[in-house]
């Protein structure tokens, strides 16, 4: 897929560490596609650009991606 995704806040969870987790298919993303860049944004169209993902594995399945942004901040995005 390559390129940028952009969700709304809502379609992620927010941790108490100050991480953020989503699932792949509440993100609208198709199985085998992931995003270069994901930007987690509000109505006014602000928020957070997180990016390049790193995979990571769960067995012998692509389990996800973990992006993070400038200041740190991770989104984990599961393969579902």
């Amino acid at each position: 897929m390559g390129g940028l995704v952009k969700v709304n806040r809502k379609q992620v969870t927010y941790m108490e560490q100050g991480e953020v987790t989503a699932e792949a298919s509440s993100l609208g993303l198709t199985p085998g596609d992931w995003p270069d860049f994901i930007a987690v944004v509000d109505e006014r169209d602000e928020g957070f650009l997180f990016g390049p993902g790193i995979m990571f594995m769960h067995g012998d399945e692509v389990g996800g991606y973990e992006y993070q942004n400038v200041n740190g901040l991770k989104l984990t995005v599961f393969n579902d």
